[in-house]
């Protein structure tokens, strides 16, 4: 039988001991279990010292009592009983040879409190009989050997005219005594107690340490917790350990011992665990008491670990303690949220009309000056963005917090991406007082690496940093997961800034740029709005996303895609659609118009017309120039500008090669 069973049978035979009201003189209802007695020692010392007075005694009276009066016994154990201690009672009994000269047989003085301070004594001898058998504190200290207790030698000066006495005398020590296991004390103290008893020693005739009898305490259990519950690292050992482990919670609560209730059976209760509740939400004890549910399964012969009573019922996903059903996880709004997917929807189908405008118009003038091919790249990677919001739908998950990241940033780098290589090619067209042939199958080329090289880092992060989602609690206490916001994080955003910074650059240099060119100031317009109202609303989602709730952080996603989607496509293709819709060219140079004509060999010649008021000097004629845009090989000639000059020094036109 293991220890905890064992353990579970005394607790058993303790709770009929106190149930049963039938108390038989005697103490042969005992508990066989083996307690830690160390914490107990420092009680030992009343009975060792009581025991070694009477051997004093046993040594000048011939190895009898008869100098030591019955009265004088009876306050020794009274005076060990005295005090605020746990000793109940105090006895000393007696060999029948040290009683010789009373003619008794039994002789055991025994004192045990009765409250309030107070004392009471009598002869323990007349209720049961201690030298039998079964009488464990006595009869097994007389079964022991004590040949090798030391004996000593004292000097005692009485009276010099009769000289100096030397006494041996056998000198006890606590090893020397013998703890009982507990036992109800019937007829004595009518309690659980353990006693200590200390060996009454006597000299024989070989001068060898014999048993005459013993001195003992008892240690009342009544007032000591019996601890059913699991040990703990940091608890201290106590004495009555060998309960520790003995209680009956099931695995959906936890022990929790209970404090001065004594040496009874079930001193614990049993509280629901973090993640659980009381199903009795009204009770004013939310808590299993372990004296219920041991009385349970003593009375049946089933095991606990296998029963379903007693135990608590799941809190709520997300929550980490409750006491009843209530949802600690935020209820997100299906109204909201499928109001999001719907404006998200509108935005793809928009994209897609674009998509179809643009190839439907792709040879007309306004859409071939802005490079069909690289229009339909935007697109693509805007509707890629506004795919990003679908993943976000759902509950956030580990898997969907790293899907969301591939179709927002890589359709960002192709939507940004195809608007600063278009005006970086102006640029580059602007600054060079040559040839520069400059296709789109060239540009393309320039453009790939940049969704290449995010997609790596994206595959890196994927693999390395996959993120855990994390919980964030909102001020009414309510939860929500949430994708973390990491360094990977910070590290992409920092990248496209970066990207956007460039392309402002960009259009600051090709400012100038003539009516033709002039969807730099769109795309200028575009990215201004990207890096300005991009980095408020992303930082904005961030602020709120910790208080305001998955439904707030959810518009605020979709506001992201108005700001880097919407206003970057209405400003590049609006203006287009318009002058497909009123059947003109362009004009957005400000003071200055344009002409064309077509030549030969589907050449287009621009003719720039300057105001005739605007004085040029002749540095402000390098900076013009007549550049022919030939429509099939994308290719530009610069050359110089052919000045007219008329009355009042200023310019009039300038003209292309006829």
């Amino acid at each position: 039988m293991d220890r905890i069973q064992q353990a579970k049978q005394a607790l058993d035979y303790v709770d009929r001991i106190a149930t049963s009201g039938n108390c038989m003189g005697g103490t042969g209802n005992v508990l066989s279990l083996n307690f830690d007695t160390s914490a107990w020692l420092t009680y030992t010392d009343p009975a060792i010292r009581t025991a070694n007075f009477l051997a004093k005694i046993l040594a000048t009276g011939n190895n009898t009592l008869k100098d030591l009066p019955e009265p004088m016994m009876y306050n020794f154990v009274r005076n060990n009983v005295h005090g605020n201690t746990l000793i109940f009672g105090s006895a000393i009994a007696l060999e029948s040879d040290v009683l010789s000269h009373s003619k008794r047989l039994t002789f055991c003085p025994y004192a045990n409190k009765i409250g309030q301070g107070s004392v009471t004594s009598f002869d323990l001898a007349l209720s049961y009989d201690y030298t039998a058998n079964g009488t464990e504190w006595y009869e097994e200290v007389k079964a022991r050997n004590f040949s090798s207790v030391e004996v000593v030698n004292d000097t005692v000066t009485m009276d010099p005219t009769v000289g100096t006495l030397v006494l041996r005398t056998p000198v006890a020590n606590n090893t020397d005594g013998r703890w009982t296991f507990p036992y109800y004390d019937c007829g004595g103290g009518n309690i659980w107690m353990v006693t200590y008893s200390a060996p009454v020693l006597g000299l024989d005739s070989g001068d060898v340490p014999v048993f005459k009898g013993v001195a003992t305490i008892d240690l009342e259990l009544t007032n000591i917790d019996i601890n059913q519950c699991d040990a703990e690292k940091n608890d201290e050992a106590g004495s009555l350990d060998v309960f520790r482990g003995t209680h009956n919670c099931q695995p959906t609560t936890k022990c929790v011992p209970l404090k001065n209730q004594g040496f009874t059976r079930g001193s614990y209760n049993c509280e629901c665990h973090d993640g659980y509740y009381f199903p009795d939400t009204k009770a004013t004890l939310r808590a299993y008491r372990g004296a219920d549910i041991d009385d349970f399964f003593s009375s049946l012969s089933v095991s606990s670990a296998h029963h379903n009573r007693f135990r608590c019922l799941r809190c709520q996903r997300g929550c980490d303690t409750c006491v009843d059903a209530t949802p600690c996880l935020y209820e997100y709004s299906l109204a909201v949220r499928l109001l999001v997917v719907i404006i998200v929807v509108l935005l793809i189908v928009g994209c897609l009309g674009l998509s179809v405008a643009t190839f439907k118009y792709r040879k007309e003038k306004v859409m071939k000056t802005a490079s069909p091919m690289f229009l339909q790249i935007m697109i693509y990677g805007a509707v890629l963005m506004c795919t990003s919001v679908f993943l976000m739908y759902p509950e956030p998950s580990g898997l969907l917090c790293t899907l969301f990241n591939w179709p927002f940033h890589l359709g960002f780098s192709l939507l940004y991406g195809s608007l600063i290589i278009k005006t970086w090619r102006i640029s580059v067209i602007f600054k060079s007082r040559k040839k520069v042939n400059l296709p789109d199958k060239v540009l393309l080329q320039r453009l790939l690496p940049l969704p290449a090289v995010m997609a790596m880092y994206l595959t890196c992060w994927s693999i390395v940093g996959t993120p855990d989602v994390i919980m964030v609690t909102m001020a009414d206490t309510k939860k929500f997961f949430s994708c973390p916001f990491n360094y990977w994080n910070y590290a992409v955003y920092g990248v496209e800034v970066l990207m956007l910074l460039f392309g402002v650059y960009l259009c600051f240099t090709v400012r100038k740029a003539p009516a033709h060119f002039n969807e730099s100031k769109h795309i200028t317009w575009s990215t201004y709005n990207g890096i300005i109202l991009g980095i408020f609303i992303i930082t904005l989602t961030n602020f709120l996303s910790t208080t305001s709730g998955p439904d707030v952080v959810y518009i605020l996603l979709m506001c992201q895609l108005q700001v880097f989607v919407t206003i970057a496509l209405c400003l590049i293709f609006v203006p287009k659609l318009w002058a497909l819709y009123v059947g003109t060219a362009l004009d957005e140079g400000g003071g200055a118009a344009m002409s064309t004509r077509v030549g030969p060999a589907t050449t287009t010649w621009i003719t720039i017309k300057q105001s005739v008021h605007t004085q040029v000097t002749h540095e402000d004629l390098l900076e013009f120039t007549l550049s022919s845009f030939n429509t099939s090989s994308q290719t530009w000639d610069s050359e110089k500008v052919i000045i007219k000059e008329k009355e009042g020094g200023g310019l009039g036109a300038a003209e292309g090669p006829q």
